[in-house]
């Protein structure tokens, strides 16, 4: 399993490979990295059904946390009380679209934030907007750059494909996330950007000619666009409404104080390929045997290899924004510092779209046992809506600019209008 300690220097022998292999159904579908914990339960279980080479050591999963054990309770849940609540409460799970704005708002430049709403407002149920930037800036009054730079935004936070300007531009998108992740053919985003219409047409043959591409890579193309794309944006929060929560990434605190991430591995489902070359000596059909074993060998071993690769990425990750905000983690919401997955991806090396989809849905077990949202470690203004709510309860009423120059005596820079905006958030959350 995928451990480490923050605050030291972030070292993993792997990095996350951009070419993870495809594995059958679910890892086929959404790529391993934008895996819940729970849909990568659901594969391992499949593949254990369909896959006579792979196999579970004995024991069972941890009554406390899940992980495989021998027998009893894991050592990290041994003894441990009922879980805490986290100091200051921590809010419950949301869905990304209902928050895409104060997502998107630690992304934009703050001379274009006054833009975003007024973008957003323009976004239909199917996560394209409703008209092009320019057309967007001149109808609201707005310069075309500051247009621009929020969608930028809100692409970087959002799903593949959000805000995109056509049915094609989207699967488009799509299809760029899965090529880049290595689940699909290099040449399938091209095929969709230019060729849907040939398809839909069924003029295959057209198809061949410009692209360069046999019969059967066209069909194959086409295949993987009624499999995979979707004419419309997910959130793939994947929740189901009264389940308990499962963690995708645990934090624990050692006796010294600091915090150690752990990201389930293969060896935490208790994952293992079984030896089965001494039980074919002497088979009939040897080399049919021989190539039987070695497929099913290699299929169990790239499963294997994919979940390992999944936990580094969430670790290395993880471990990041832990660094950044362990005053938050010690010391309640009050202290959260203002981290955004772009800033994270820079910092490790990565495209912010594999931070994204990292994050996306993923939640978080805090020492206490407490569980939240990965995404709770990113944005902003967090530390100021609290120093608002601590605000608004000890001096009484008081009007925006008041409060205000509150949070400036406090060490928050924030504008009147947005005092506003977090009163009228708190007051619906009261």
């Amino acid at each position: 399993m995928a451990s480490g300690v923050a605050g030291q220097s972030l070292q993993l022998q792997t990095v996350l490979h951009a070419e993870l292999r495809a594995l059958p159904g679910l890892l086929n579908a959404m790529g391993m990295l934008a895996l819940t914990h729970d849909e990568v339960t659901q594969a391992t279980e499949r593949a254990l059904a369909e896959n006579p080479v792979l196999e579970r050591a004995e024991g069972h999963p941890c009554p406390g946390c899940g992980r495989h054990v021998a027998s009893g309770t894991c050592p990290r849940c041994t003894g441990r009380a009922t879980a805490a609540q986290f100091p200051g409460g921590m809010e419950p799970a949301y869905d990304p679209f209902a928050t895409l704005e104060a997502d998107a708002g630690t992304e934009v430049r703050s001379d274009c934030r006054h833009a975003l709403t007024l973008v957003i407002a323009h976004l239909t149920p199917r996560g394209l907007l409703d008209a092009g930037p320019e057309a967007i800036a001149a109808a609201e009054n707005l310069e075309p750059g500051h247009v621009h730079e929020a969608v930028r935004a809100i692409k970087a936070v959002g799903p593949p494909g959000i805000a995109a300007t056509s049915i094609t531009n989207l699967l488009a998108a799509q299809a760029d996330a899965l090529a880049e992740q290595g689940h699909v053919p290099h040449w399938l985003p091209r095929l969709v950007r230019g060729h849907l219409g040939d398809l839909a047409a069924g003029s295959t043959d057209v198809v061949v000619r410009a692209m360069g591409l046999t019969e059967a890579q066209v069909r194959e193309g086409l295949a993987l666009i009624k499999d995979r794309l979707k004419p419309f944006v997910s959130a793939e929060t994947a929740s189901v409404a009264g389940a308990a929560p499962t963690a995708d990434v645990f934090l624990y605190r050692r006796p010294d104080g600091s915090l150690e991430v752990e990201v389930p591995a293969s060896a935490w489902f208790g994952l293992q390929v079984a030896d089965l070359s001494a039980g074919l000596r002497g088979a009939s059909g040897t080399t049919e045997a021989a190539q039987w074993l070695t497929e099913h060998e290699l299929a169990a071993q790239r499963l294997l290899y994919q979940i390992d690769r999944r936990a580094g990425a969430l670790l290395r990750i993880t471990e990041c924004a832990v660094m950044h905000q362990k005053d938050f983690l010690d010391r309640g919401t009050g202290h959260h510092k203002p981290l955004t997955r772009t800033a994270v991806a820079q910092e490790l090396g990565l495209h912010p779209s594999t931070v994204s989809r990292a994050v996306s849905g993923k939640r978080l077990r805090l020492p206490t046992g407490s569980v939240t949202d990965l995404a709770c470690m990113f944005g902003k203004g967090l530390a100021a809506r609290a120093a608002l709510r601590e605000s608004i309860t000890t001096a009484g009423p008081a009007s925006d600019e008041q409060l205000r120059e509150m949070l400036a005596r406090g060490g928050f820079s924030v504008a009147r209008r947005t005092v506003n905006k977090y009163r009228h958030t708190l007051q619906q959350g009261a």
